[in-house]
């Protein structure tokens, strides 16, 4: 693995990366597809242990999504939304799933990941595989590549579990037709409302009130904690204007660079298909030889070379195909493979060849003389430069982020390891920890302000990645304790907030007041005229409207159909914010069972029985949770609780 990631990062490697795509597909990833995991067992589940750091790289894994989704989120919510026990219940499911699928006999193979990872945009760089892009993306997701690519097979053959039973139901035309009835339903109502705005200025709320309420709740008018931060950056173009690279070099380069690629483009290119058995799971390589034995067999019984790849071969990405690898050239194969089309022309079929994804049978489709094209060195120099560049600014930066990480350490400033590198420290104005600027405004930047070692210590940060090429440390220069905010500036707040608990009660007192008169026998105009309201209409709510409020469609909905020509009972919807809605259901109107085409029927059932499916599915997963071996040490993902055992 560190030879090709050498071949990679090269001259060389680089112009030949895009032209040799199937040697990185079969061979170079294979050094990924083991884990290990390290930590405190957190839970245990079909024999698989979840360790606290895995869980951890998780929960962290969808705060970036979350964060990638919605940037402005605060940091305090989305703590609280994602914890680690809900990921934790997740992941349960996940190895629940995980071990159905295994027992199933499902698997993902590694060629299929490979093809994933190569081509997926996230992991490119203009257009192209980067592997310092994959490593990068994962090492700011906590992730190695090994685990990344484990948890990518493992959740690719969970899918394959969940989508036989979610595309395996169906749905009845009785079903749709039930479904479009309710669905589409309209209900009509009458309806009064108790505003708790209107009924804020009936109250009065003295200054004596306001200086009563101020003391007794001081902690909740608080300016908070302000810091001044010190923090040194370490980006590219800190080396740009030191790295300079000559004509001479950048025409060395290109010559061995055309060298390269007249080797690697002249020869014969041939048209490849294999079979592929792989060893791993329940099958050992004596049992794959069995079935390679069993392959031959069908081949030499008149079974054509497409169709016992679909039948046999365990590489579900070239199956489909016939096993076809497309056109490839001199060196695009791990050797033993590359030895075995060698040896071959156009049509010929290879005996069991090994290797370490298991054994293929390969067959050269055709075979025709290839010539490279060789760009010019006016075409090639600008990118030369820039690559040559590059590569020694990366080379300067990779030896200054190591000496830097050692003397952050070692120094209670940063005015020394700054000086060190030729780095300059900047500093804040006051600021508080939810507002920080540019560039500091990082989610890692505030983790690590909140650390006990950066807030409680007074240390400097470690170096942190907060983009591509730019890596910030920081510590705390001087801080101001949180202090009391005037009472004139929050007088008004108060006030505000003491009407509005004040109208609240109101509201509810008025409520209950309703409530009696409807037992007593009064109509709604009666309850309309207590609210000092009037009676309103609203017709065609349909499920899931916000008019004339979310939660009154809701209870509209779920009161029961009057006789036709009636109307309902009164009922009360008590809204968030302390308003009350007194309505009455006055029609009902059902959905049109009859208003589509097939096709648009056809697309309805199609919908109805993935929705169907979707849902058996969670009966699945809670069958499992109920059969399943789970072991769960829910104290165990606090740090604090391990670090007492261990006092």
């Amino acid at each position: 693995m560190q030879e090709f990631r050498r071949f990679v990062r090269g001259p060389v490697g680089k112009v030949l990366l895009a032209a040799i795509i199937l040697p990185f597909v079969v061979s170079g990833f294979y050094g990924y597809f083991t884990s290990s995991s390290s930590g405190n067992v957190v839970a245990e589940v079909e024999g698989a242990k979840i360790t606290r750091s895995y869980v951890n790289a998780r929960v962290e894994r969808v705060r970036n999504m979350l964060r990638q989704r919605s940037p402005n989120i605060s940091p305090a919510m989305l703590d609280s939304f994602v914890r680690p026990e809900m990921v934790l219940e997740g992941i349960v499911n996940e190895q629940l799933i995980q071990a159905a699928a295994n027992d199933a006999g499902m698997i993902y193979s590694d060629q299929q990941v490979s093809n994933g990872l190569y081509s997926s945009p996230m992991f490119q760089q203009d257009g192209k595989f980067s592997e310092q892009q994959f490593e990068r993306v994962l090492r700011s997701n906590g992730m190695t590549p090994r685990s990344y690519v484990k948890g990518l097979k493992e959740e690719m053959i969970a899918q394959q579990y969940r989508t036989g039973f979610v595309l395996s139901d169906f749905a009845l035309p009785s079903e749709l037709d039930e479904q479009r009835r309710l669905g589409e339903q309209k209900r009509d109502i009458r309806f009064a409302k108790l505003d708790v705005n209107s009924l804020r200025d009936h109250f009065t709320i003295s200054d004596d009130d306001v200086a009563a309420f101020f003391k007794a709740n001081q902690s909740d008018f608080m300016k908070p904690e302000q810091f001044r931060l010190a923090y040194i950056e370490l980006t590219a173009d800190h080396y740009a204007k030191d790295i300079s690279v000559s004509d001479a070099e950048v025409k060395k380069e290109y010559e061995a660079r055309k060298r390269t690629m007249e080797q690697a483009g002249a020869g014969t290119e041939k048209r490849v298909a294999h079979i592929l058995i792989a060893v791993g799971g329940d099958r050992d390589m004596d049992q794959a030889k069995a079935r390679a034995q069993e392959v031959e067999k069908a081949l030499a019984g008149g079974t054509s070379f497409a169709e016992a790849a679909k039948t046999y071969s365990d590489d579900l990405s070239t199956a489909k195909q016939g096993g076809d690898l497309g056109v490839l050239s001199k060196g695009a194969l791990p050797e033993s493979l590359e030895q075995a089309v060698a040896s071959l022309k156009a049509g010929q079929v290879s005996q069991p060849v090994e290797s370490e994804a298991g054994i293929h049978i390969l067959k050269v489709e055709s075979a025709s003389n290839a010539k490279a094209v060789i760009p010019s060195f006016a075409e090639m120099s600008g990118q030369i430069r820039a690559d040559l560049k590059k590569a020694r600014i990366d080379a300067r930066m990779n030896d200054d982020m190591t000496q830097l990480e050692d003397l952050l350490y070692e120094h209670s400033d940063l005015a020394s390891p700054a000086e060190n590198l030729g780095l300059k420290v900047k500093t804040t104005d006051w600021t508080d920890l939810a507002n920080l600027p540019a560039p500091l405004d990082n989610d890692k930047i505030q983790e690590a302000l909140n650390s006990d070692d950066v807030r409680q210590q007074g240390r400097n940060s470690d170096l942190l990645e907060i983009g591509p090429q730019h890596y910030v440390a920081v510590r705390v220069a001087k801080e101001k304790p949180a202090e009391p905010l005037p009472l004139a500036t929050v007088a008004d707040d108060i006030r505000q907030r003491l009407k509005g608990e004040k109208a609240q009660a109101k509201a509810a007192e008025l409520a209950e007041q309703a409530d009696k008169l409807v037992a007593d026998g009064a109509d709604l105009a009666k309850v309309a005229a207590l609210f000092k309201a009037k009676v309103e209409e609203q017709d065609g709510l349909q499920r899931g409207g916000d008019e004339p409020d979310m939660k009154v469609v809701n209870d509209v909905f779920a009161t029961p159909r009057p006789q036709q020509g009636d109307t309902s009972g009164i009922s009360f919807t008590h809204l968030d914010d302390g308003s009350v809605v007194a309505f009455q259901l006055t029609s009902v109107t059902d959905g049109n069972v009859d208003g589509l085409t097939d096709e648009q029927r056809n697309a309805a059932l199609s919908q109805l029985a993935n929705v169907e499916g979707q849902r058996g599915f969670r009966q699945i997963v809670a069958m499992l949770r109920d059969e399943g071996d789970i072991t769960l040490y829910p104290k165990r993902l606090s740090t604090t609780a391990d670090e007492a055992g261990q006092q």
